[in-house]
Parts: C-alpha cells; structure tokens; sequence
C-alpha cells in the first residue's frame, strides 16, 4: 500500500501501533490515550469538559484544545503570554494587552479606555457619537463627530459676543467696542467672563506692561468697527494712553528720561521736580521715528510745582484705523493719506493750548512725500482732524517738522489727487474760460453753416448740426454750472443734463458712422436715414440711459466739488460705459467702410467723385471720433492719476472740442470755403458797391454846385 501523504502516515501507525495491539492484547496504549474497557485504546482529553480543567493544563486566561494523543493551548482574546507565542503546549498564564496604547482603536477624537481582554471607546468632551451611543469597540460602524456648541446653544456667550465653533470646543469673541472681562482676547463661556463696553477699559496698572495689554485690547476691538463707528472710541483711547503715560513719566526722578517698546507703541518720558528747570528750558523726547521738542515752562504750566512731567507716545498701527478727514479743509474734498506715525504729546499741565510757546514735532515720513503735506492734530470734540494751530516748519522727501500752539495727538497727512499751486490753479481755471468761450463761437459758427449753406446740405449735415448744438448747449452748462454745488438739488439736475448732452453727441457720432457705411457698403444705392429715426436715437438712447441711471443711482449725479457724476463710487460708468460701446460700435462702421473705401479705388470702374468724396467724410469722421474718444480717455486718466500734465491735457482737449469740430467739419471742407469765398467777396461786392454809390452822389452833387456856380 501506498502511503500518499501525512495524513495518511498518521492513519496507518495510528492502525498498526494502536488498534492491532489492543486486538492482539500485547502491548499497552500510547502516551495520550488509554484502555477502554473493551479493551481498544481511546484517546485522553486533557483539555477535559470544565474550565478548571483547562487553567491547569494551560494556564490563566487561557483556552484548551485537545487533538488526538495529545493538546495544545491559546491565550483568550485580549491576552498574550510572555513568550509571544500563539499556541503552546507548556503551562503559561496570559496576561491582559492594553489595546489602548494604539490610538487607531478609537479614533482621533475619542479616548480608549482598556479593559480585561478588552477595551471601550467613548467619545472626547466636545463630541458625540454619530449613532448616538455612549461606549462603542468597533470605529467602522461609529466615529465621533463635533458638537456645534454655537448652534446648539445661542446664547452660550451672552450678550456682546459672538460665538466661533471649533471642533471638540467654541470660544467667545466680543463684538466691536466692547472688551472680554477677563481682560483676554477671547473666553469660553459667559459664566467665565462678559463683554464691557470698550469706554470703561482701563489698564490695570500703570506699567508699560498693562498698558500694552490695554492697548492689543482696545485697537482689536475698534478695528471691528467702520470707521464711522469708532471716532468716539479712538478718541477715548488716546485719552487713557495720556493720562497713563502721563502717570508713567510723574514717578520718575528729576531729569529722568525713559523709553519703552511695545507692540502697539513705542514712549519716551521725561519728569523735572521741585520747581527747578534744566538750563536749556527744553523736554526734548524722541522715539523710532519721531520727535518732539517743548518749553518746561509749557509743561508745567505754573512757577511753583512738585513734578512736572512729558510724555511722547508714537503709535506703530494707529493710523491703519483711523480716516483722513480734514474738519478745516478748503481743497473742496481733497483725499488725503498718512505719511507719518500717529504721536500723543501729552504733558502734566491740564491746558492743552495757548501756551504762548510753540510744540515743535518732528515726524518721519513712511511713505514717499510727492504731493502737499499738511500737519494735523486729532479734535475730541468733533472726533476728526484739523489742521487749525498747526504749521509745516520745514519738509523734505524724509522728514516732515511741524509747529502747534496746543497739545494732542498729531499726525501728518498727504494730500492725493489734489493741484494746490495757485499758479496752476489760476492757468487751468484760464484755460477753460478761454477754451470753451472759443468753442462756443465755433461751434455757433458751425450750427450756422450747416443751416444756412444750401449747396452742402445733405443727412451728413444734418447729422453735424445736431451734433453741434448737443455739444453747444453742453460746453455753455459746462461753463455756467459745473462748480454750482452749494444747492445739491440743482447740482444734480446740471449734473443729469451734462450726462444727457454728452452721451448725445456721441449718440450723433455713431449715426454718423452708420450713414457713412450706408453710403459706401451699400453701393450708393441705399436710403439714407430718415430724420425722425435719427432724432429717435439720437436723442431718446440718451435719455433712456439717463433715465435708467437716475432711478437705480439718483445720489450718484453731483458731488461735493462738481456737478458731475460721482467717480468714487464708480456711478461715472453710467456715462463711459455707454460711450465705450458707441466708440467700438463706430470703429467697426469705419473700419469696414475704409476697407470697402480700398477695394472700390482698386475696382475697374470707380466712381473717383463719389469715392473721393466717402472718402474725405469717412477720415473727417474717424478724427472727430478720435477727438471726443481720446478727450475722455484723458480724462479717466486725469481722475485716476491726477498729476499736473494730465490735468493740462484733458483740460485743454475738453475745452477746444468745439474749436476742432469747426476746423474739421467747415474750414477744411472745400465746398464750405468756397460759400465762405462767396459770402465775403458779396460782402466786399456790397462794400464797394456803397463806396461807390456815395462817391457817384458825391460827385455829382460837387459837379452840379461847379455848373450852377460856374466854376
């Protein structure tokens, strides 16, 4: 017999070394087995039927398995013996793993508690189980997720605050002007801390330290709020730095100078005592970037005193918060910026003006000084700035020195956009009466050629003597109202029919476009545009874009300097938008009517007058087009930039656009000249003719007194 594998091996001495012995009667069972009483070896279960049975074979937290003649032993789940070993045969106790040690068990957010031959898993403080158990083992069926505390409960934080969820926690931030308790960026719970209304904030101590933490707090919680908002509180702010540093600089001895650094401010302090002051009279303190130079007497306000203190408090981001506008400025609404740091000059003397002795700052300039500066101090009573008692001593691209006759918190502020110069202001304001009056005339001179001219008259000409009075009727309220501001109501009526006339002459423009491509592209043989379309267009397109404007955006016609549309909040668009689309529209017609201008001039048969004639028009439209187009162009540049060549330009450009249309439309138009020709050689003709009648008269007269006197 073949024996084919180990089973089989087993099988067959299982036979020949068990079962034929019993039979036989010779030998005794093998080790593992026992006699049975009839007298066959049966095998012997160790593990036996109890788990007493089973520990005292294999051990503690142990599991038994018996197999033919013989066992083996396992450790339960959760257990393991020191030897590491999965099955053995020999006695060991099982000792208990702690799954725990892996944090993959359970999850990121939740906390693995072990147990004997197990474990738990229960969720972190701030989540919960997506099942909604409380304990779970198996992470592929639950997960912990996090509790919004902000939505389950509104009002965590109380009143002021908002609340921002963040996961397994939330905290609370106080809202705009108003403060933690705890004097902390932000709190947990409104148990823990409330919001306080900014205004009673108050350093803890004196210290630098306390100081800098009442500032972080105070200058975090304003720039929550629009400026708008926060005057009041800025105001306060500066108010409690003064009088802190004030205290600082009073528990000095005499003639002591310090500075501190902080993070939201740099301070130099200064104190003299018992009446007596230095020899050069001057408190002379300087931070980083600033300095300021004041009389002790100033300081001390009185002969006799106890101490007498200066304080120079520079601000590192103050300026990012507060606005620029100027309480005492004449620049009709000139935008300003800061160029420097803000500074507190603050002294023990409780009168802050008049003291008959100037405060002299010296303010390093932040950003590069290239147009008007102007020094300013902050008005608590009015919360803005003002540059009353305030005077720039000497200024270059570096430093900037003022002089003021009171005590604040100043700062020195750069105009932008702005022509302050008189010269400049006196040579464009000249330029514009001069330029407009001129076209004026041109453009009254043009009206009347157009009419009054029979051999030119054509749609061509209509179109011009439309054109010209739109843009006639705009230059005259252009110089008559512009600046008229002080009633804001017929600021911005101006304002609207500004809008109106302007858009019309471009509305004029671009039917001038279309008849030009009508006359070309179309072979000569195409209607030319009736009146009562064109005056529907050229007129009504206007006034719809108009009327639309004003009912979406009626506050965007007049501003504080001119009756215009107002470019700050982009409402001048209602106008360039439009005039954008026309010039492109146009420059389509003009470009497809000169590229059929070229293949008629290179066809076999052209009609030279007629082409010639397109020809002259088309070119003498494009440059009006180009005129008006570019005038504009100059002009969003102007605005944008403001530099003075730019103001020159557009000024210049806008105030001869009726003196250009003349040129182009009548003196260099031949048949124009020649009616002119005709009307002053009449004019001359009648001149001569009168001449002439009154010496005829004149010598007849002396001709019959000689024949009746006979001389």
């Amino acid at each position: 017999m073949q024996i084919r594998d180990s089973s089989q091996l087993r099988v067959a001495l299982y036979f020949y070394i068990v079962i034929i012995p019993c039979f036989i009667g010779a030998k005794p069972c093998p080790s593992g087995f026992y006699r049975s009483s009839n007298k066959t070896c049966v095998d012997d279960n160790e593990c036996g039927d109890d788990d007493n049975t089973a520990s005292a074979m294999c051990g503690v937290n142990t599991e038994c398995y018996n197999t033919p003649g013989s066992f083996y032993c396992t450790c339960k789940k959760g257990y393991s013996n020191p030897s590491r070993k999965y099955n053995f045969t020999t006695r060991a106790n099982c000792y208990d793993v702690d799954e725990c040690v892996n944090e993959d068990w359970c999850g990121p957010n939740a906390t693995c508690t072990n147990t004997y031959g197990s474990f738990i898993c229960s969720c972190k403080e701030g989540f919960t189980t997506n099942t909604g158990e409380r304990e779970f083992t198996d992470i592929t069926q639950t997960q912990c997720q996090d509790i919004d505390e902000c939505t389950d409960e509104p009002d965590v934080c109380g009143y002021n605050a908002s609340c921002v969820n963040e996961p397994g926690t939330y905290h609370c931030i106080c809202d705009g002007g108003f403060v933690s308790s705890n004097g902390e960026p932000h709190f947990t719970s409104k148990t823990e801390a409330h919001c306080a209304d900014l205004k009673l904030l108050r350093p803890k101590s004196s210290s630098p330290e306390d100081i800098n933490a009442f500032a972080e707090l105070s200058l975090r919680s304003i720039s929550k709020l629009g400026n708008g908002k926060s005057k009041d509180l800025i105001s306060n702010f500066l108010n409690v730095m003064e009088k802190h540093a004030i205290l600082v600089a009073q528990s000095l001895r005499h003639e002591e100078k310090k500075n501190f650094s902080a993070s939201q401010f740099e301070m130099s302090i200064q104190a003299i005592r018992n009446s007596t002051i230095p020899k050069d009279g001057k408190a002379k303190l300087a931070t980083a970037r600033n300095r300021m130079s004041i009389d002790w007497n100033t300081v001390a306000g009185k002969e006799d005193f106890d101490v007498a203190a200066a304080a120079l408090i520079s601000y590192k981001q103050l300026d990012s918060l507060m606005n620029t506008t100027l309480l005492d400025d004449d620049s009709t609404g000139t935008e300003y910026k800061f160029i420097s740091e803000i500074v507190t000059a603050a002294v023990s003397n409780p009168v802050k003006e008049n003291h008959g002795h100037h405060i002299n700052l010296t303010f390093e300039n932040t950003k590069v000084r290239n147009r008007t500066a102007k020094c300013v101090y902050w008005e608590n009573s009015v919360n803005t700035w003002s540059s009353a008692g305030c005077t720039i001593d000497t200024s270059n691209i570096n430093f900037t020195r003022c002089s003021c006759t009171h005590l604040s918190s100043f700062a020195v502020l750069m105009a932008l956009h702005d022509i302050t110069d008189p010269s400049h202001i006196y040579n464009l304001g000249l330029i514009t009466n001069i330029g407009v009056i001129l076209s004026l005339v041109c453009l009254f001179l043009s009206i009347l050629t157009f009419m009054l001219c029979r051999s030119i008259k054509s749609i061509r000409t209509t179109i011009h003597t439309y054109l010209c009075i739109s843009l006639f009727l705009a230059e005259l309220l252009f110089l008559t109202g512009i600046s008229r501001v002080q009633n804001k109501i017929g600021c911005a009526i101006i304002a609207g029919f500004l809008h109106y006339l302007f858009l019309a002459c471009f509305a004029w423009m671009l039917l001038e476009g279309v008849q030009l491509y009508l006359m070309l592209v179309k072979v000569f043989k195409a209607k030319s545009l009736q009146s009562k379309y064109m005056l529907l267009f050229g007129y009504g397109f206007p006034l719809l874009v108009v009327g639309i404007s004003a009912v979406a955006y009626p506050q965007g016609y007049g501003t504080q300097n001119y009756c215009w549309l107002d470019l700050k909040s982009g409402f001048v668009w209602a106008f360039l938008l439009p005039v954008c689309i026309i010039i492109l529209v146009n420059a389509c017609f003009f470009i497809i009517t000169v590229w059929r201008l070229v293949e008629k001039f290179t066809s076999l048969n052209p009609d030279m007058n007629e082409l010639k004639k397109i020809r002259t028009f088309t070119f003498t439209a494009i440059a009006q087009l180009c005129l008006l187009g570019c005038t504009w162009i100059f002009g969003m540049l102007h605005f944008q930039e403001g530099t003075i060549a730019m103001a020159y330009i557009f000024t210049i450009i806008n105030s001869l656009q009726g003196a250009f249309i003349f040129i182009l439309h009548c003196l260099l138009n031949k048949q124009v000249r020649d009616e002119y020709a005709k009307m002053f050689i009449i004019a001359c003709h009648m001149k001569k003719t009168s001449k002439y009648s009154e010496f005829s008269t004149v010598s007849t007269q002396g001709l019959k007194s000689t024949h009746e006197t006979g001389m």
